[in-house]
């Protein structure tokens, strides 16, 4: 409904030497709008003037030091003297709007403007100044051998911050506009000589088909431009730090980055980039490959173990060592559940747990945590609703998914097991078997910005496997992986 007012009016026209027909169309689309300071001057000619800026989003120190008084100091100004004010005006970022609509972006976007009788352009100032939160690790993506620093919701910070880690000419920045009502500002992260720009096309057609009013987070734009929108798995690998997108820019990936947001996306990554961790470069190769060796067990234990449980217990108990068998059935007497509801009652528990300890204040999270795993567990078993060994067989997978690095991974494998419990309790161990194969066909499928999302495995390249389900020395990590096509295939030449 807010966008009705001024809908009639139109503000995509050029600046009028008309005082005040100027001012009375960006009063007019402005109104309503508080914030927005309005100060009339006299120059010393005798021409009236305005200047426009958004409070709390200028800096009004530097505007009246730096902006304001040098303009009421000239001795006068036309259309003949635009051209000096630059040198009579000790600030950068001028710029000279002649539209009234990109006039009133920059007053939005936080510039000081300043528009003059007889002049058909305004005079623009970048003076933003604005709160922000100071650099700190990011609370999802903690480290014990990286930094500690992190990306925040200002985007010239975020990129200063890459730009202190890689002092090099050829990183760049393409931006882009998007958001027909937020007019918001998107930055693709890269360096020239490494990533592959045919890449960088498909990422531009990308952003430049997207038609919607605000990106208000990371998680919108992955949505809109991903390849296949419908898949469950993330196919870019969203992060608030600055290490993991410096190593990405360093392989040849894209760094995509939203204004006002502190995540930033990687793109192309495959199924792998998700289970790896940042430790994994700063210890030694030997503990790295352990760790990776552990997180595969621990998503293969997150997927199938609930299911392969359910199936034995329905179908296959035979197969159950028999004082195994004995304890089960002992265990099992009072449960009047059948062993798949009894599953989903758990991870229902669980999932309910572990929802509300993310949504409450972090000093009560700890305590419901113990609660909901100690005393309502407990509780079930003593009730009858579950078994003692489902409850273990369900925490067991639960803890195996915490292993995850990555959010959005951890999802999706809670997902997948769900389908498995589902799929095994009506066909058996059959049921496990077809959703694992269908699972890597899916995997095997879907791509990453056009690269395949499960290489090096499919398709098979066997250079690249080095730097997946192991870590091997860093001596030996001299060729960067084939997932984003770089232009320079090898690490270290003096070339950057």
């Amino acid at each position: 409904m807010g966008e009705d007012k001024n809908k009639n009016i139109n503000t995509n026209v050029n600046l009028d030497k008309n005082f005040d027909k100027n001012f009375s169309l960006i009063d007019e689309t402005l109104k309503d709008c508080p914030d927005i300071i309005r100060r009339k001057v006299i120059l010393k000619s005798g021409k009236k003037g305005c200047f426009f800026f958004v409070q709390g989003l200028c800096d009004v120190d530097l505007f009246q030091r730096d902006f304001m008084t040098p303009l009421l100091k000239l001795e006068k100004l036309d259309a003949n003297d635009i051209k000096d004010i630059p040198n009579k005006i000790p600030v950068a970022g001028l710029t000279f709007p002649i539209v009234i609509d990109n006039l009133i972006q920059d007053i939005l976007a936080g510039s000081a403007v300043f528009i003059c009788e007889g002049l058909n352009q305004g005079i623009s100032c970048t003076l933003k100044k604005y709160e922000k939160r100071s650099i700190q690790q990011p609370e999802g993506e903690k480290s014990v051998r990286r930094d500690h620093d992190g990306f925040i919701e200002d985007m010239a910070t975020n990129i200063s911050t890459i730009r202190r880690k890689l002092k090099t000419a050829n990183l760049k920045f393409k931006d882009f506009n998007v958001g027909n009502v937020s007019h918001q500002t998107i930055s693709v992260a890269y360096l020239e000589h490494i990533a592959n720009p045919n890449l960088l096309q498909i990422i531009s057609n990308k952003i430049n088909q997207i038609d919607t009013d605000s990106l208000i987070a990371i998680g919108y734009l992955e949505q809109i431009i991903a390849d296949h929108p419908n898949s469950i798995f993330p196919q870019y690998l969203s992060t608030e730090r600055p290490d993991k997108a410096v190593a990405g820019l360093l392989e040849g990936k894209f760094v995509i980055m939203l204004q006002e947001t502190s995540f930033v996306m990687i793109t192309p990554v495959t199924f792998h980039a998700f289970t790896q961790a940042p430790e994994d470069y700063t210890t030694h190769w030997v503990g790295a490959t352990y760790l990776r060796i552990l997180r595969t067990m621990a998503i293969l234990i997150a997927l199938f173990l609930p299911g392969i449980y359910i199936a034995l217990l329905t179908y296959h108990y035979y197969m159950i060592p028999l004082p195994l068998l004995v304890q089960l059935a002992q265990s099992r007497t009072k449960v009047p559940f059948p062993p798949v509801i009894e599953a989903f009652l758990i991870e229902f528990m669980i999932e309910t747990v572990r929802e509300a300890s993310i949504r409450l204040p972090s000093f009560i999270a700890g305590s419901i945590s113990i609660v909901g795993g100690l005393v309502i567990g407990q509780t079930a078993i003593q009730a009858g609703i579950v078994s003692d060994l489902m409850v273990i067989i369900i925490a067991a997978s639960a803890i195996a998914g915490f292993t995850m690095p990555t959010y959005d991974m951890g999802i999706s494998i809670r997902l997948v097991k769900y389908i498995v419990m589902v799929t095994s309790s009506i066909f058996g161990i059959l049921g496990v078997v077809i959703p694992m194969v269908t699972l890597v066909a899916h995997l095997i499928v879907l791509d990453s910005l056009g690269e395949p999302y499960f290489q090096p495995i499919a398709p098979f390249k066997f250079s690249d496997l080095k730097d997946t389900y192991i870590r091997a020395p860093i001596r030996y990590l001299k060729k960067r992986p084939d997932v984003a096509k770089p232009l320079d295939k090898e690490r270290g030449k003096k070339n950057g």
